[in-house]
């Protein structure tokens, strides 16, 4: 598995974890009664502000491509205790060996035990301070995926539930014409197996054109039309800009057979339905207003709207709003979606 590419935090967090040891260690160094010189100091920076540093970032590489973060605790925690002890007592023998070299009397053992006993705390914190992290964010990314498929089922289950929905209204309808207007009905199977076509495409995805919609909307209303001949008149009114607008499928549909079912239907003179749309910056705004009152308890419990509202807030967040109140002898609903889900 190749490293992902650390990110700002980690190289933040590199800087100072390591700049700090290397601020203790310094200040350790000019606290004790010894001869200063400048390079010992340089030895310092160099092994606890560029070594260690550079061979926590190789190890961090090497865990990735050898799999080590998939490892379980017991298996990786022997290894690690392994590498901190070759890299403490590997920079231990580098530091004496300069010590020498530069000809400097030999370091006592305890000087050097010091040292290694350093480098290994030091190590040791830093892995242990890195797999915490790790388990955090894995946790997090985890938690995260679980939520994701949680919210996918339910959307699902959701979008299930409109398809009944408006296509047991149509069969109602169709029932009474196919005895009384034989005609009607032939051309009203052909608009629902439209409907039935679209539906069906529409649980596959989770967005659809505002212009697609629309399209379906005029199928719907071609055939509540069949049905309530000229108590149902239809005025519409979408703005060009806001005809790629992707919306969540079905969400124009419920709001047109819900204005129908509770508003136009219910009036023995029948109304009008209005469809609008406009786009305002990153918003859409969707009006249908129909003729008629609010119902504030339809008889079917109000699911198609309560199920609309649902998915918006799955889909959507805090991001979308939708109300419907009585403005003047009819009822508008009002839906602004962002053009693209939260």
């Amino acid at each position: 598995m190749t490293a992902p590419a650390p990110g700002r935090p980690y190289w933040i967090c590199q800087a100072a974890g390591w700049g700090g040891f290397l601020a203790y260690v310094l200040l350790g160094y000019l606290l004790t009664d010894h001869p200063k010189n400048a390079a010992d100091i340089v030895s310092i920076v160099l092994c606890n502000g560029v070594m260690c540093p550079a061979l926590m970032h190789a190890l961090r590489r090497w865990m990735y491509e050898h799999g080590w973060h998939a490892l379980p605790a017991r298996t990786r925690i022997p290894r690690l205790a392994a590498v901190v002890l070759v890299f403490s007592f590997g920079l231990t023998a580098a530091v004496v060996a300069g010590l020498v070299l530069a000809g400097q009397s030999r370091m006592p053992a305890q000087g050097a035990f010091s040292i290694a006993a350093g480098f290994t705390m030091a190590f040791t914190g830093w892995l242990t301070i890195y797999f915490a992290i790790h388990a955090r964010r894995e946790r997090d990314r985890m938690q995260l995926q679980l939520q994701v498929v949680a919210r996918d089922a339910q959307l699902r289950s959701l979008r299930a539930q409109i398809n009944p929905h408006f296509l047991f209204n149509c069969l109602n309808s169709l029932r009474h014409l196919i005895v009384t207007q034989p005609a009607r009905a032939e051309v009203m199977v052909t608009g629902l197996a439209e409907l039935l076509r679209y539906s069906l495409a529409s649980d596959r995805t989770d967005s659809v054109a505002l212009s697609d919609e629309a399209r379906i909307v005029d199928e719907y209303l071609n055939l509540e039309r069949i049905r309530l001949d000229d108590r149902l008149r239809v005025e519409r009114h979408i703005a060009p800009e806001t005809l790629d607008a992707r919306i969540p499928p079905m969400v124009l549909q419920t709001l047109v057979e819900n204005a129908i079912k509770h508003g136009i239907a219910e009036l023995p003179q029948g109304g009008v339905v209005r469809i609008d749309a406009r786009g305002a910056g990153d918003v859409v705004e969707i009006l249908v207003t129909n003729t008629g009152q609010l119902q504030r308890a339809p008889a079917d419990g109000g699911h198609g709207l309560s199920n609309l509202k649902e998915r918006l807030r799955l889909i959507y967040g805090d991001a979308a709003t939708f109300s419907l109140k009585p403005i003047d002898g009819s009822v508008e609903a009002r839906l602004l979606l962002p053009r693209t889900p939260a």
